[in-house]
């Protein structure tokens, strides 16, 4: 391998507290996104982590990260527009030319709760609403935390399965929900809140979109509404191994996708198809489908300021990934892009009955070394209170609980990849209210990213 550019910042952290790896069928265990079998350790009390300011230069191989050139798409997609080809030859819309200043930060305990496995904001509301794997959705401030919903009679906390994501509408009175129900299946549920608390009205349940799940793992998770205002939905593959059913690149199937819809009611169904959803009238395509070739995106964000969409997929055996796809003029990011899953994991070619062209490869990779085993991503950083984080997008690992900033300024093959701190069980990297970045531990605790 080539030698590249990476700067590495020194961690000093709190022990790690590692997922075992044996078996186990306690239905209150809970797994890291790409492991059905591994058992988590009690919730510890709380911790926290620093970085010292040490700035080293190593090669790629010691850092595990890569960052790699795009492939063209595939012309066997049949798109009935261009847009896909546009948007996969795009500059990144960074806002900034590199590098970036390198910035050392801290994590400061901001909270402990119950399995959280993801954190999301409302438009003007200071407080970060904590989504917990067992059916509750908490939103905390500095001084208090109160619970918005309950739904721990509909979904369990088992492996892969339980509450995994939820958005507020970023123009009407409307939240909206993605869990497993009692026999797997994948729901959206939509819910309409209170204007001054946000507290969910448990009456007002609607349900918007079920996927019927044939395996327990590979649930996906996020939901977030794109700068277009319409609600974006990852779904993993279906689950087991090796994409056994074949439901990535299938534009026939949901599972292994990115939906995009509208989700309040048309006339006839319980949901709207947006007209330019690259695979409306393919025929035998399902039309909801914004983007494909994905294992088990279990975190994705948008970035604030340009539209770009970030996932992070969680990988097979050998290496995880974080794919990107930029925006034009603030939208559109990922439409139609296939990312290569089952053909490829991450730049390895895997299923060999799956065609190896068209897909676009992650702009980043990293090996299973050194305690790694999913990645848990991601969010680019916009906010006020730590200056030189702004633009790096930050992601990093469930089982090793190290984070990582990489900058989008970097060139390709020599990529900026940083070591910021150190969460244990670690299961996603997300903005709360004021912009404020957060690390969530699915053994409890979450922390705020500050300045040291």
């Amino acid at each position: 391998m080539n030698r590249r550019r990476v700067v590495v910042a020194s961690v000093v952290g709190a022990a790690l507290v590692v997922a075992a790896c044996g078996g186990g069928s306690d239905s209150s265990s809970k797994n890291p996104p790409n492991d059905p079998t591994a058992t988590f350790a009690t919730i510890p009390e709380s911790n926290g982590s620093s970085t010292e300011s040490g700035v080293t230069e190593a090669t790629a191989e010691e850092t595990i990260a890569t960052t790699l050139p795009e492939l063209a798409p595939s012309d066997d997609i049949d798109l009935p527009t261009g847009t896909p080809e546009e948007l996969s030859t795009a500059p990144a819309t960074t806002m900034a030319t590199g590098p970036l200043p390198i910035p050392v930060v801290t994590l400061v305990d901001a909270g402990t709760f119950d399995a959280p496995v993801e954190l999301f904001s409302r438009d003007g509301d200071p407080r970060h609403f904590v989504v917990e794997q067992n059916g509750r959705i908490i939103a905390a401030g500095d001084l208090s935390a109160e619970v918005m919903l309950d739904i721990t009679d509909l979904t369990t906390a088992n492996g892969e399965r339980g509450l995994l994501g939820a958005a507020f509408h970023p123009a009407q009175d409307l939240a909206y929900v993605h869990y497993t129900n009692a026999n797997g299946t994948t729901v959206v549920d939509e819910y309409v809140i209170d204007p001054v608390t946000a507290i969910f009205d448990l009456a007002s349940r609607r349900e918007v979109l079920t996927v019927k799940q044939p395996f327990g793992n590979h649930n996906g998770g996020e939901l977030a509404f794109g700068p277009d205002g319409l609600l974006y939905l990852g779904l993993g593959d279906g689950g087991a191994a090796n994409d056994p059913e074949r439901n990535s690149l299938a534009l026939a199937s949901r599972l292994g996708k990115i939906l995009r819809i509208d989700p309040r009611e048309s006339s006839e169904e319980p949901f709207t198809i947006p007209a330019d959803n690259p695979f409306v009238g393919v025929e035998g395509a399902d039309p909801a489908i914004w983007a494909l070739g994905l294992r088990n995106p279990w975190k994705f964000s948008f970035d604030a300021a340009t539209g770009d969409l970030w996932i992070a997929d969680v990988g097979q055996g050998d290496l995880e990934e974080i794919n990107f796809a930029p925006a034009l003029n603030g939208k559109g990011a990922g439409r139609g892009v296939s990312f290569g899953w089952s053909a490829f994991e991450g730049t390895a070619q895997f299923n060999d009955d799956q065609d190896p062209d068209g897909h676009t490869p992650p702009i980043v990779e990293y090996s299973h070394d050194d305690g790694n085993c999913s990645v848990s991503g991601g969010a680019v950083y916009r906010g006020d209170a730590i200056a030189d984080l702004q633009g790096w997008f930050v992601y990093g690992d469930f089982c090793s609980g190290q984070i990582w900033g990489y900058d989008p300024t970097s060139q390709p093959g020599a990529p900026i990849i940083i070591e910021l701190a150190q969460q244990p069980n670690l299961a996603a990297i997300a903005i709360g209210g004021e912009g404020d970045l957060f690390a969530i531990s699915n053994i409890g605790t979450v922390s705020r990213f500050t300045a040291s």
